[in-house]
């Protein structure tokens, strides 16, 4: 056999193992993170016993004594699905996406903490029924058990972004129900739009235009609202462009 030919196959075979091994390396790194299915959990969390079980199409079922079992599970359920994005909603609205995306996500930063979701929440978190907080420690215990267990073997995003998520706290669940208001709320571009316009043309033109408003009918525009700063959309922009980029499109918007 020619020397060329023994060059070529060995650099084929030399390929051809090569491939083999970094895709068992990458299945194993998707599989590795996948739900775990069976198996005995033990966490001194749990109050009662309580059993979780997956239909045919894997969807989960909890059967539980108290309130608080069933939602330790369900954090432990979602966590072992939903991890990277819970972890990435919360980020989005404590206002910290760009420690893990870079400087393309500022202005997403900004606008959460110029809104003031975390700050709001933490305001009155002192005033939610005791039986609630019960409720909100037990589901971050659940989630805080599958971060424990898994101990830095998490879905590949973490991996490929490099970093590892932090414990999960009560207000972390109910940053996610702020966000998700805020996701399903886009009626605050009309305000701007009409603010805008109402400063640019006046009242008299914006009613010639949008007619439909009974004449007589109370507003929230003040006397002085002509010298008010000018309203623009960059924060509309910003926040469309946030939606984008989460994904938060062709859903109710359209």
């Amino acid at each position: 056999m020619r020397k060329w030919k023994k060059i070529l196959i060995g650099l084929s075979l030399t390929i051809i193992i090569t491939f083999i091994i970094a895709g068992g390396i990458f299945y194993s790194m998707l599989t590795s993170s996948l739900p775990q299915y069976s198996g005995v959990i033990k966490s001194s969390k749990i109050i009662n016993d309580l059993e979780i079980y997956r239909d045919s199409f894997a969807v989960p079922y909890i059967i539980a004594e108290s309130d608080e079992d069933v939602a330790f599970a369900l954090g432990y359920l979602h966590a072992q699905e939903r991890l990277f994005t819970m972890d990435l909603i919360r980020r989005a609205g404590e206002g910290r996406l760009s420690e893990i995306l870079g400087e393309s996500a500022i202005p997403f930063d900004k606008m959460f903490r110029t809104v003031g979701i975390k700050r709001n929440i933490a305001k009155n978190l002192g005033k939610y029924n005791p039986t609630i907080m019960k409720v909100l420690q037990a589901y971050s215990d659940g989630v805080n058990a599958y971060l424990e267990e898994r101990n830095g073997n998490y879905a590949i995003e973490f991996d490929v972004l490099n970093y590892q998520p932090e414990k999960w706290k009560p207000i972390h669940s109910l940053i996610i129900i702020k966000m998700m208001a805020w996701e399903l709320n886009i009626s605050w571009w009309t305000d701007l739009s009409f603010a805008e316009l109402i400063q640019k043309l006046g009242i008299e033109k914006v009613l010639e235009i949008l007619p439909d408003y009974p004449e007589n009918a109370p507003t929230i525009i003040t006397d002085n609202f002509k010298f008010l700063p000018t309203i623009n959309s960059t924060l509309a922009e910003t926040d469309k462009a946030f939606r984008k980029m989460m994904g938060w499109t062709r859903t109710h918007i359209e």
